[in-house]
């Protein structure tokens, strides 16, 4: 019987890439989500397995019915899986859920499913962290919605959320319960960076964890970048759009059309096609602001380096 392999992101880190690009095409895969464009809660593959999932993943406010769920898993799922499939989800989300909601995920998950196994993917919280603003950024507007925050109050807004600045990264917390529940050779820790710098190595050694075929896995993901993004245009246009009354105003009484227009999409009927004619947007960050996050990091960055070996000084990770 094949266990289940668990992908909690992190989200900035090629998640969409492996989910759109690997995980729902590859031969040797059983994806049960999350799918782009599933007509079922949450991305998932069908109906039957949102409701095994949700005790499961998103624990708060759903019991539990262990035997059910167990049953779900080594009957239906084992059996539509068959011998030459691995069981994969992915959802970015459950690296961001709180720490204690993740806590009773492994649990639950390793009483219905047995050793399950998560991956997770890291990446330098200086150069992610932006990355998610741009992001919310993007997701506010293609929304059309009116209100508009800086980076600074985003993060401040996603540090008292979470408890503390180290939480909107807080990988080592995640990687350390995965960890305890299902013993080290149980979870995959990878490196985005060195997505960046060599994907067919990342993507070899993803596939190794995983069990699957690697050069189907590189074919598959070969040039895929699918995560669109806010080009320097578009930027230019919000921060304009938000830097006067007139501006928000006339935001505010925009159609929605026009206010696709106003934004930059091409497509007036796709709101989330991209500008392509651009550089993609960056977000300059103060050098106090940079100091805050390193100084952040470096614990949990330490310990990956000296409890998993991750090579993360080639990276410039703070260390």
């Amino acid at each position: 019987m094949k266990d289940l392999v668990l992908h909690i992101g992190m989200s900035k880190t090629g998640t969409t890439t492996l989910q759109r690009a690997v995980f729902e095409k590859h031969s040797q895969v059983f994806y049960l989500g999350k799918i782009y464009k599933s007509p079922h809660a949450r991305g998932c593959c069908s109906a039957d397995i949102h409701d095994f999932l949700l005790p499961l993943l998103w624990p708060a406010n759903h019991p539990l019915d262990v035997a059910s769920a167990r049953k779900f898993f080594n009957e239906t799922l084992s059996s539509e899986a068959g011998s030459d499939r691995q069981i994969v989800g992915s959802w970015e989300g459950l690296s961001q859920q709180g720490i204690e909601a993740f806590n009773t995920s492994v649990e639950r998950l390793q009483a219905a499913c047995g050793d399950c196994r998560i991956m997770i993917t890291v990446r330098n919280p200086v150069e992610r962290l932006p990355s998610m603003y741009l992001q919310h950024l993007r997701g506010n507007r293609a929304k059309l919605e009116n209100t508009f925050i800086s980076f600074q109050e985003w993060l401040y807004s996603q540090t008292q959320r979470l408890g503390g600045l180290d939480q909107v990264f807080g990988y080592r917390d995640y990687i350390e319960i995965a960890i305890n529940q299902f013993g080290r050779d149980n979870v995959g820790v990878f490196v985005y960076e060195q997505f960046q710098a060599d994907a067919n190595q990342y993507l070899q050694e993803v596939s190794g964890f995983l069990g699957i075929d690697p050069d189907e896995t590189i074919a598959l993901a070969d040039g895929q970048r699918l995560h669109s993004r806010l080009s320097s245009s578009q930027l230019a246009r919000i921060e304009e759009l938000n830097s006067s009354l007139l501006g928000r105003l006339r935001w505010r009484l925009a159609s929605g059309q026009k206010r696709k227009e106003l934004v930059g999409f091409l497509d007036p009927n796709q709101s989330h096609d991209s500008d392509s004619t651009g550089a993609a947007a960056q977000i300059e960050l103060a050098p106090e602001v940079i100091e805050r996050i390193e100084n952040a990091a470096r614990s949990g960055n330490r310990w990956l380096v000296e409890c998993l070996g991750l090579e993360l000084e080639a990276y410039g990770y703070p260390l």
